[in-house]
């Protein structure tokens, strides 16, 4: 079974104080994650196995293509409008010392988005049920309801805020339910000119979710019947941030999938809401998200794809970073190289490569640097060594490749010891030398200058 999930998908920028005290400034932790309510709904249902796609919309900035990176790899697949000028879509919260909201400034680019028709029906392609939240314009919450229901596709909806609570109205009589808290549902009451929940899912047509904290949920039915759902037991709460949408998706999921009773689903649920209590971050999917995504982006920087040593820019700036010590650099060329690409192809030599350093990378140490200096060859930097060590090295990656199955390619190498304060390009050119000499020698040799 497939969902959509339509709405927000954000930078969460959240506070938190160690305790708490009438200080404007005090002392807490900050962590910034990828949330939403939309995120966190696809998120929790990823975690339970389920097949998830997002809609959503935000800026064009470097920020959301990064956001956009971390969701496709923890498996939703995800369409984005990415909309120029847009503001940063951010939740920034600050929190109680026991994890609670005391005040939030939120900017959410979707609510301010038109998806259009063909939009609309190409996240639906191929979906089961749909949920929605008001993040979203209260007019492009009721177009995705229109097309679900002429789909016969069940759909649900969160209603996120107080403020955005009155969003879900023009959806009366096209949801299979709505989810809402005690606030939520009381700005509802009060829009509706409603007396109780039960007048508001009457209004709705639909089966009215609403959660009250520590006292549990109840179920409104449009008829007037009322089932009680009694509150998780929580033995951990380190964040109460994003356990109602861990509580939606837990709950629907079943529904949805099972028919199961509402007191089955809940049970299930809970298990989601448990989880993310005790965590630091609104979804199962994004601690420390915004470090781990700069990580990547900084390894993929310093890293050649193919090969996986160093870019030749990394290299440089390890090089400047060791430059006051004792060291030598080996430069190295794979003799026969363009053979192996004319006659065998490119995917041969690529093969070659990669094998390349993987002798390089398993015959050096753990300190020693290693990179791809340019096409075929590569340079190595060993710290604290001089060149009779560095020629033991060099000689053992020679030997190496003699039985690495490189289809005929050898190693030619170039030593030189650094001179201390000299720039790379000076120590580099010295080994290119010491290389050429080796290859000038009959190839598969090693040579120092």
């Amino acid at each position: 079974m497939k969902f959509l999930v339509a709405g927000s998908a954000h930078l969460d920028i959240l506070a938190r104080p160690h305790t708490e005290s009438s200080h404007k400034d005090r002392i807490g932790e900050v962590s910034i994650e990828v949330g939403g309510t939309a995120c966190n709904v696809a998120f929790c249902l990823r975690k339970i196995g389920a097949d998830v796609r997002l809609l959503t919309a935000w800026s064009d900035a470097s920020t959301s293509k990064l956001m956009a990176g971390h969701i496709v790899a923890s498996g939703v697949d995800l369409i984005a409008d990415e909309i120029p000028g847009m503001p940063l879509a951010a939740f920034v919260a600050q929190l109680t010392a026991d994890g609670d909201l005391s005040s939030a400034v939120s900017a959410m680019p979707v609510e301010n988005h038109h998806f259009d028709r063909n939009r609309i029906e190409q996240a639906m392609d191929g979906v089961d049920c749909v949920i929605i939240e008001a993040n979203l314009r209260a007019n492009t919450m009721r177009e995705i309801a229109v097309a679900a229901n002429r789909a016969g596709i069940p759909i649900y909806a969160l209603a996120v805020s107080e403020d955005k609570a009155d969003r879900i109205l023009p959806c009366a009589r096209l949801l299979a339910g709505a989810f809402l808290n005690q606030a939520e549902c009381d700005r509802l009451m009060r829009s509706l000119a409603a007396s109780t929940p039960t007048e508001v899912a009457s209004a709705l047509d639909a089966p009215l979710f609403v959660t009250y904290g520590v006292r549990g949920s109840s179920v409104f039915m449009p008829q007037g019947e009322v089932v009680l759902i009694p509150p998780p037991e929580l033995r951990e709460i380190a964040n109460v941030l994003g356990v109602g949408d861990a509580f939606c998706a837990g709950m629907i999921s079943v529904l949805v999938e099972k028919g199961s009773s509402y007191l089955v689903a809940a049970e299930f649920a809970h298990g989601l809401v448990s989880e993310i209590a005790k965590q630091g971050s609104c979804n199962p999917y994004s601690m420390n998200a915004l470090n781990n995504m700069v990580g990547d982006l900084w390894e993929k920087a310093r890293m050649d794809k193919l090969t996986g040593v160093f870019r030749r820019g990394a290299f440089e700036m390890e090089f400047d970073r060791m430059s006051k010590g004792l060291n030598t650099v080996i430069l190295i060329d794979c003799d026969n190289f363009k053979r192996v690409n004319d006659q065998m192809g490119h995917a041969a030599g690529d093969d070659v490569l990669r094998k390349v350093a993987r002798v390089i990378s398993e015959g050096i140490r753990s300190v020693d640097v290693a990179c791809r200096w340019g096409g075929d060859e590569f340079a190595i930097l060993l710290p604290r060594t001089d060149s009779t060590d560095a020629k033991i090295v060099a000689e053992r990656l020679r030997s190496r490749a003699l039985i690495a199955d490189l289809h005929g390619v050898t190693l030619s190498l170039g030593i030189t010891a650094v001179i201390p304060g000299e720039s790379l390009g000076t120590a580099v050119a010295r080994a290119d030398q010491a290389m050429y000499s080796a290859k000038q020698n009959g190839k598969n040799s090693v040579c120092h200058s």
